[in-house]
């Protein structure tokens, strides 16, 4: 999996705006680009939707893209930007979805043409965020498909495992 180097990781602390934590994401998709011919974005339920609530939704993606990323496949870990995210909103879950983050983020991102594919987890059209990413990548032609259903399954038997 690819990590962000020092100086993207102290740039988060710090970054005040979507458009400037773009910068620090196209920065790291470019160093991918590199290494990678293609690279994929896991899309579903972060802050709305799925689970409930921003921790169990978080925790299912990390397990999601950790599966992901144990197939060998390139994966945009945007969970690297989500506490960025949240201070630059100052979002909190009952708070209206900051639609600017999608358009000023990912909608930076997105037309760079570095995302390749899109992996929808299952209940993505609970999340206003991903139903975002949908309509997008549309827009885009960038490829979409349903993330694998014997990868949910290992997602599920690490969450048994990890909870007993």
């Amino acid at each position: 999996m690819y990590t962000l180097t020092t100086e993207e990781q102290n740039l988060l602390l710090s970054v005040k705006s979507f458009d400037a934590l773009a910068e620090i994401a196209l920065s790291s998709l470019v160093r991918m680009r590199g290494e990678h011919l293609t690279i994929v974005q896991i899309c579903g339920p972060m802050s709305t939707g799925g689970l409930g609530n921003l921790a169990a939704n978080m925790d299912r993606f990390n397990r999601a893209i950790n599966v992901a990323v144990s197939r060998d496949v390139s994966v945009f870990n945007q969970i690297h930007f989500q506490e960025a995210m949240i201070r630059i909103c100052k979002w909190e879950e009952s708070q209206p979805y900051p639609m600017d983050l999608l358009e000023r983020f990912y909608g930076r991102i997105f037309s760079a043409g570095h995302i390749d594919k899109g992996l929808f987890l299952p209940d993505w059209r609970s999340s206003i965020g991903a139903r975002w990413e949908w309509d997008e990548f549309q827009k885009l032609q960038i490829p979409v498909e349903d993330y694998p259903e014997d990868w949910l399954q290992e997602i599920l038997l690490d969450q048994v495992t990890a909870q007993k």
